[in-house]
């Protein structure tokens, strides 16, 4: 399969519709202004727990916003980015739902649904729209590998992980985060010894190995991780008989050319299933919803690094230079605009490693170092989170 290509940060709404405060108040409906309104809606989904009723309730309020909000989009269906906008604006739809109110609950052997009455805040979508399409016309695009380690087997140390990179949460992961539109890695290219020596770091819980097996398939980003689950208590609901598993989910970020860890979360959820050995069940069904909340963590993460909104640190590798060098190179370089600080890590056999805050993009840096008249630089590499340089002797 080819590397997929796409605007990594057609995420980054996952991360900006979090910041949404939602005021769910459980009140009547009060009078309807012109941008919001009251809408009835019905969503349904498989099971009866209470882990049903709540994704019902979710998928009623999402559909409360798209109907509400049906015109607008419709009107946005023929600009560029618009399934990947659309995606994102609805991956958390409480941030329009101004208040709502759960008008009925139907339960059936094996379903169930919710109809909600709720008032939805079109001015709200509408700007949230807007912001973030800018953003995914502003954004960079990492590639990523994902590699996820997993037990569902016991020993007396604690659980067994597997070395195996096709395991049910990270194929879970790879599907979610690939129709999102993450730039995943060839898996063919990420596939064979590489790989499997990035599974071995992750279950050593190595980050530079990790950081380094990522490089060598040309990775900026390598989504790591361990998920297990294990078989709990036994419990009877009526005349039959359910088992409860407990999974654990731990994910981390790190940016492979500097082995920075960007998030880690930990998810953890109790799933009931109807037999023993449905270990790898219960880990499906918690990969399923946790690949949203990694998607909006690992944005939210890489958008605080790579923001046009703010200063972010970008490296550089500037080979042939010394110490005199750096001095003329710094003066230079604090009077870039949008240059904030300029700070030398080291300096080792010619090759200087140089930090630098700077609040646009990196191909906007990288056009501003090569105009600067002494030193005289050239650029040699440039990727989301460094560029490499060498002193050109005139």
């Amino acid at each position: 399969m080819k590397t997929m290509k796409f605007s990594f940060f057609v995420q980054a709404a996952l991360c900006l519709t979090l910041l949404c405060g939602a005021a769910l108040a459980q009140k009547p409906p009060a009078e309807a202004e012109d941008v919001d309104a009251w809408v009835t809606a019905t969503g349904q989904t498989s099971g009866v727990t209470a882990n049903a009723r709540d994704e019902a309730e979710k998928l009623a309020l999402r559909k409360a916003v798209e109907m509400k909000c049906g015109l607008f989009i419709k009107a946005q269906s023929k600009v560029k980015d618009y399934q990947a906008v659309y995606d994102k604006v609805l991956s958390n739809t409480v941030g329009y739902v101004l208040e709502f109110k759960v008008v009925r609950v139907d339960k059936t052997d094996d379903t169930t649904s919710v109809t909600v009455k709720a008032r939805v805040s079109t001015k709200k979508f509408e700007e949230n729209w807007a912001s973030i399409a800018h953003t995914i016309n502003e954004a960079n695009n990492p590639r990523v590998v994902l590699a996820v380690s997993e037990a569902t087997s016991w020993t007396t140390s604690g659980p067994a992980y597997e070395t195996s990179e096709n395991g049910t949460v990270q194929t879970s992961l790879e599907s979610f985060f690939d129709k999102k539109g993450i730039s995943l890695m060839d898996r063919q290219t990420a596939a064979g010894v590489s790989k499997r020596d990035l599974m071995l770091a992750v279950t050593s819980d190595d980050v530079a190995a990790v950081a380094a097996v990522g490089a060598r398939f040309k990775a900026d980003v390598v989504i790591i991780g361990k998920a297990n689950a294990k078989l709990g208590k036994k419990i009877t609901v009526g005349d039959t008989e359910m088992y409860q598993y407990t999974v654990s989910i731990n994910l981390r970020a790190v940016q492979t050319d500097s082995a920075r860890i960007l998030m880690s979360k930990n998810f953890t959820e109790t799933v009931t299933e109807l037999q023993r050995n449905a270990e790898d069940k219960a880990l499906s069904k918690v990969a399923e919803k946790v690949s949203p909340k990694a998607l909006e963590a690992l944005v939210e993460a890489w958008a605080k690094r790579s923001s046009t909104g703010g200063a972010r640190t970008v490296e550089l590798y500037v080979s042939g230079m010394d110490y005199d060098t750096y001095k003329a190179f710094k003066a230079a370089a604090d009077k870039i605009r949008g240059v904030q600080a300029v700070r030398m890590r080291e300096i080792t056999e010619s090759v200087a490693t140089i930090d630098i805050e700077y609040e646009l993009t990196n191909e906007n840096l990288a056009d501003r170092l090569s105009e600067i008249k002494e030193p005289k630089l050239k650029v040699i590499e440039i990727n989301p989170n460094r560029i490499k340089l060498k002193i050109v002797k005139e």
